[in-house]
This record gives structure tokens, sequence and C-alpha cells, in this order.
């Protein structure tokens, strides 16, 4: 596919809203139904089998596939979603090239994937020829949030020999990355008139007790082990909730808590860790409460020596004459694909530092060498 082609199918994508609606509506931009009909309709005026999922109501997956010679299967995978658009420094669905450079909302993070998937798998289907595995290709809804519609194919059955996540890696191997679990963690009081405060057990100022314990113990080194690719794992408080009228002396507040996980660490063990430090440190009965995760996703690690790993640098190596290999403190579906017994490896265009920024933009040459770098691992069963 020549280049411009290549550069149309991200702009035509990042043209379209495809806001993560998190639980909310759909509709007006948020959501992934109509990304998802345009990529379906491209991919079959070009010859490609091509079908909607749906994950959610009204929020589906595109499944692509080209058959292959056997019935191994190769899964490129790469996500339809974007975190909102709000606060950009620029308008965020313009997608404008200038400097060799599509600036907009989703352009690194997730559409570059998507499209330089695409590209990939309708040069293969054109060439004519079957690939020597069958090659399935996912467009997924909610990987910015919970990780839903990967998770739908997976327990509807899908699976495959090994698997290439396309996120903004900036054309590095990524071959470690943390997992993340979510939880709540609450402090209860006694609600009175906000005239007489003494006779009341304010909720606020207890989670403030709460919130100086656990800055302590994030600065202070979280989990038991350092990862040599990726480091300590980390905690950030990221909402908080407490009180309703400005009257009334509160008698709950609430916090969520992001806590990163190194690969192949327990997310409960992580959490009783949080618990057991609190218990230790609040020097009074605040009544705090801390939940089971809410969320939980896989952190992923895969020797150097693998494979899959091995193949991609080749192919990797070809194209962009290196292939280094990385870890990325995020998190992305190669967890979940490693955990469903799947060898899986990230790999995609654009800087991981672009992703979710008010001025978030992608280069397009790497782009066309992604497609490229796709094309062959297409052709050659990643092997």
């Amino acid at each position: 596919m020549k280049p411009e082609q290549v550069h149309k199918l991200v702009a035509d994508l990042v043209a379209i809203p495809s806001v993560n609606p998190l639980d909310g509506p759909v509709g007006n931009g948020r959501g992934e139904a109509e990304v998802a009909a345009h990529i379906e309709a491209v991919l079959k005026e070009a010859g490609v089998e091509a079908e909607l999922r749906e994950a959610l109501p009204g929020r589906p997956n595109v499944v692509a596939r080209v058959p292959g010679q056997s019935d191994e299967i190769v899964w490129f995978d790469a996500h339809l979603d974007t975190v909102s658009a709000e606060g950009m420094a620029f308008e965020p669905f313009e997608a404008k090239v200038e400097n060799g450079k599509l600036r907009g909302r989703g352009a690194a993070d997730d559409k570059a994937s998507v499209a330089a998937m695409m590209a990939a798998l309708i040069a293969v289907a054109e060439g004519g020829g079957k690939p020597p595995k069958t090659v399935i290709f996912t467009a997924t809804a909610d990987e910015e949030y919970q990780m839903r519609g990967l998770m739908s194919l997976l327990e509807g059955g899908m699976t495959a020999t090994t698997a290439i996540v396309g996120e903004p890696s900036g054309l590095e191997i990524v071959i470690a990355h943390k997992g993340v679990a979510r939880f709540r963690m609450a402090t209860s009081g006694k609600a009175v008139h906000s005239s007489r405060p003494d006779d009341g057990v304010n909720a606020i100022y207890r989670m403030g007790k709460v919130l100086t314990a656990i800055d302590a113990y994030a600065k202070g080194g979280v989990g038991r082990e350092t990862h040599p690719m990726l480091g300590r794992a980390t905690l950030s408080v990221g909402v908080i909730r407490g009180g309703e009228y400005v009257n009334v002396v509160p008698d709950r507040c609430e916090v969520e808590v992001d806590r990163r996980l190194a690969p192949d660490e327990d997310a409960r063990r992580a959490i009783a860790d949080v618990r057991d430090y609190l218990t230790n440190a609040l020097q009074e009965d605040v009544g705090l409460k801390v939940s089971a995760p809410e969320l939980t996703i896989p952190g992923m690690s895969i020797s150097s020596e693998h494979a899959l790993v091995q193949a991609v640098a080749g192919v990797v190596r070809e194209v962009t004459g290196k292939a280094p290999l990385s870890g990325m403190q995020g998190t992305t579906h190669a967890g979940q694909l490693m955990q469903a017994g799947i060898p899986a490896v990230v790999f995609g265009p654009g800087q991981m530092g672009q992703s979710h920024t008010a001025t978030e933009e992608l280069a397009l040459e790497q782009l066309e060498q992604a497609a490229a770098v796709y094309e062959r691992l297409m052709r050659n069963g990643c092997q």
C-alpha cells in the first residue's frame, strides 16, 4: 500500500471521534460504533472478511480474517477507543498534518496501530496466495477503561498461536509491562450540622490521615521486588469523593486507588499489603474499609529468547535497521493474552509519551514502517 493511502487510513480514523464513554451513554462521538463500522466497510471493500461483534451495548469490536495455509493463527490487535479530547491544544478530530506529523486525539494511541494493521491486512489479502498461518485482526472496544472488548473475544473462545498488540511503543518491541489493580478505600464518620462540628466525626478529615500515610507508603517503595525492566510497582490515588452538603459534617469519604503491578504479582496480595501498612501506620481508628479489586489486568513478561520475540525483532530490524527490546510502565491487552496462554509482544507506531496528552501527534514515517513490519509478520506467520 502506498504511503499516502496509509496516511489516509489513519487520518480518517482520527476524524471519527471514539471517546470511551466509560459506563455512560454512547453516541455523539462517545463509543466505538461509528469508527468500527467505518473499518468494517473499508476492509470489506478491499475484499477482506470482516464483521462486527458487540462487546458492550452499542459498542462493537471489529473482527477480520485472512485464511492461511494452516489452522494456526497469528492475532493482531489494536484498540478503537480514546480518552477524552477535552482540553486539547488544537481541534482534536481535524487530523491535520504538519511537518510529517499527524495530530489529533487517538493519532498515536491507538489509531496509528489500527491503521497500520489494516494496511498490512489489505496488502496480504490483495497479494494473492495464502499466508502460512491464518491472520486475525481485531479492533477492540473499551481498552482505555476495563478492556472488556478483548475479554469478550477471549471469553467467546477466540485464541491464537501468537499475538501482536499494537500500541505506541515508538517501534520498540515491548516484552514486559506492568499490570493494574484498581480498588477503593473509604473512611466513615458521624454526620451532624456543620454549626456543631465537634458533635460529629468528619470522614474527610479521617481520609486526610489515610492519604498522608498512603503517600508515605507510595514514596517509600511499593511492592516486594524490583523488575529489571520496569523497576518497582507504583500506587496512585486518582479520585476522591466526600460529603454531600457544605453545611453537613460528612459521614463518608472514598478514594479510588490505582496500584500498578509487577509481572506475575498477585493483585489481592498487593492490596493486602496496602491494608496491612495502613493498619500499622494509622494511630487511631478512622473507620477504614479497603475493597476487593474492582478491576485487575495482569502484567506481562516474555523472554527475549522466545521464538516470537526473535521473529518480530528480525523483521523490525529489516525495516528500521534496529530492534530494541523494552519495558512499558502502562498496561495493554498483552497481559490478558499471555494470561490466556497466547504468547504476545507489544509493538506499534507513535511515542508512548504522546498518549493522552493535549498535543497528541504521530510521526507518519513510523506509521509507514509499522505497516511494513505488520505485513511481513503476517506473510511469514511470525516465525
